[in-house]
């Protein structure tokens, strides 16, 4: 950490309410009104924002040093020289897209020291790249506005057709029917939707395989790129929702803002250290460095919780509502068998499947030729996906950050931890990390030219990264959404009176539900809003809904028709 954020950081943990604290002072709180948020990341921010700003007391508990969870920037340790800060890692590349406005409303709303707010630190991205191998055509493509004719669904298969063609360069009958698969799911019915897409996975869907191995990498392997699902396991539901949020983005409908935008900064130092400072002057207080290790129910209500303390002791933390914010495979842990009888799905957690979707950061010594967006690289075993990050930042990279030779951020996230790379043979996962960094490397010049022949000597894998025992461990695992997987999901609200769930494991119901943190920050909101309901505060928080063509509307509800009696989506034939 960078001294003034241990002075301010800890300045705050040491005045934070619950752990510490005279019995006496707890009780001086306001009756009913105090909150303990247990998770510093975007969801239990989110959801202490939302209450302070209607009165609540709100304490936000944190294992970390420093909030953000997922979000936060990681500063490579030391690397900072003559009044320069540490090189700046993310854990992946922070992408905010047009489709997501949960998370834009939120950056609306925390203001900036010199005026305007957060939202003015979205940079527009205007390209993304697919980048072969090969011998492969390399394809740019400008996120410009597509000009769909969806009058139908007839119409709407034609329109995909050409716009997958154009772009992706598969056979004509591969686009054709993709684009058939594709204008299902725009104009499939919820109840279909829920009742048959949901345990379906996305591979079988598409026919992965009885296509070309460009199909399969563009489309198999897409989702594994573009929302970290893998193609076998994913739900066709999710999958499909996330395709229809991409298109109506791409045709300009709907959405927030341009297609893709990123931060001009640092994640940390353009929103998170920001929203911060925006909470603690609503009166949000923060404990950091406290681990939530059990809740103790009574009555059906949460009466206490514990965290466990830098000094190695629990301590015990009080109030009248709880928000649980922690990622979904450390709230199955918190998780007693009282808890599990109070409210079954809660129980069901355990059957999230949890995969590995992390950055590394690598710090060039020149910029790098390559298009100023994201580069996808289709035929990466590890499902790489890559940005010029700072690029797109105002501060002068090599005057900002490190000890001056740094002349440029190359981030890049790996997707597929289990795939064998070509370097070493190994999944990422049975690397060390200076594996990992020389096989994504080697991974990335593969589909890139411009890039030198070894990695720059600087070069930063996401700390939640560690080797034990000749192999890596993932401090921050990744929640997959599998077929069925929305059975074992919870609403942000249960059934035990003073308990609310704030993460991106939370069903949300806007146009997408895979992990990101449009998701996480859905969920916050719709924690917040469970527990005004519950201490009968009549102000709603507000949540942001899915776009839907109405177009599509006539055909929607003609498959709902055709779902009551049994009958497939008019358009797929495949299964009649």
């Amino acid at each position: 950490m960078r001294r003034r954020d241990v002075l301010r950081y800890g300045a705050a943990a040491a005045g934070a309410a619950g752990i510490g604290v005279p019995a006496a002072g707890r009780a001086a709180a306001r009756g009913g009104r105090r909150v303990a948020v247990l998770g510093a990341g975007v969801g239990g921010l989110t959801a202490a924002h939302e209450l302070a700003e209607r009165g609540f007391e709100v304490t936000v508990y944190e294992r970390r040093s420093v909030p953000g969870g997922k979000a936060r920037t990681l500063y490579a340790p030391h690397t900072g020289t003559g009044g320069r800060r540490d090189l700046p890692g993310e854990h992946g590349h922070r992408a905010v897209f047009g489709f997501y406005h949960n998370l834009p409303d939120t950056l609306r709303r925390i203001p900036l020291p010199g005026g305007g707010t957060v939202h003015d630190n979205l940079a527009t991205v205007g390209w993304i790249e697919l980048a072969r191998t090969g011998g492969r055509l390399t394809t740019p493509i400008p996120l410009r506005g597509w000009k769909p004719a969806p009058a139908d669904a007839g119409s709407l298969v034609t329109s995909l057709t050409g716009l997958i063609g154009e772009n992706l360069r598969l056979p004509p009958w591969e686009s054709a029917f993709l684009a058939k698969q594709f204008a299902i799911q725009l104009t499939s019915c919820t109840e279909r939707r829920f009742g048959q897409w949901e345990y379906l996975d996305w591979w079988h869907y598409i026919q992965a395989d009885r296509m070309s191995r460009d199909y399969q990498r563009l489309w198999g392997g897409g989702v594994h790129i573009l929302q970290a699902l893998n193609p076998r396991t994913a739900s066709t539901r999710t999958c499909g929702q996330g395709f229809e949020a991409i298109f109506c983005d791409l045709a300009g409908r709907g959405s927030d803002g341009p297609p893709d935008r990123v931060f001009n900064g640092p994640t940390s130092e353009a929103w998170i250290e920001p929203w911060a400072a925006q909470l603690r002057a609503l009166g949000v207080r923060f404990a950091f460095g406290r681990s939530v290790e059990t809740l103790r129910l009574r009555q059906g209500r949460i009466e206490t919780a514990a965290a466990r303390g830098p000094d190695g002791r629990l301590g015990r933390i009080d109030a009248d509502w709880f928000i649980a914010a922690v990622p979904a495979d450390r709230a199955a842990r918190l998780w007693d068998s009282a808890l599990r009888a109070a409210d079954p799905r809660l129980a069901g957690m355990e059957g999230l499947r949890h995969t590995w979707c992390n950055g590394i950061q690598f710090f060039l010594p020149r910029p790098a030729d390559v298009i100023q967006g994201h580069i996808e690289h289709v035929d990466s075993p590890w499902k790489l996906v890559s940005i010029p990050q700072s690029a797109f930042w105002r501060a002068p990279f090599a005057r900002t950050w490190g000890d001056g030779t740094a002349q440029q951020s190359l981030s890049v996230d790996i997707s597929d931890w289990e795939t064998p790379g070509p370097l070493y043979g190994k999944p990422a996962r049975n690397c060390t990390r200076a594996e990992v960094a020389q096989e994504v490397w080697a991974q990335l010049r593969a589909g890139l030219k411009g890039l030198d022949e070894t990695p720059p000597r600087q070069w930063y894998l996401d700390e939640a990264i560690t080797e034990e025992g000749g192999q890596l461990r993932n401090d921050d695992p990744f929640l997959m959404n599998t077929t069925g997987s929305w059975d074992l999901r919870p609403e942000a609200t249960t059934t035990v009176g003073n308990l609310f769930l704030a993460a991106d494991y939370v069903r949300t119901h806007s146009n997408i539900d895979f992990a990101s943190m449009e998701t996480a920050n859905e969920a916050g909101r719709r924690a917040a809003a469970g527990v005004l309901a519950a201490a009968g505060v009549s102000q709603e928080v507000r949540t942001f809904q899915g776009y839907e063509p109405p177009e599509l509307a006539a055909a929607k509800e003609d498959d709902r028709d055709r779902w009551r009696q049994g009958l497939p989506h008019r358009l797929d034939t495949e299964r009649r």
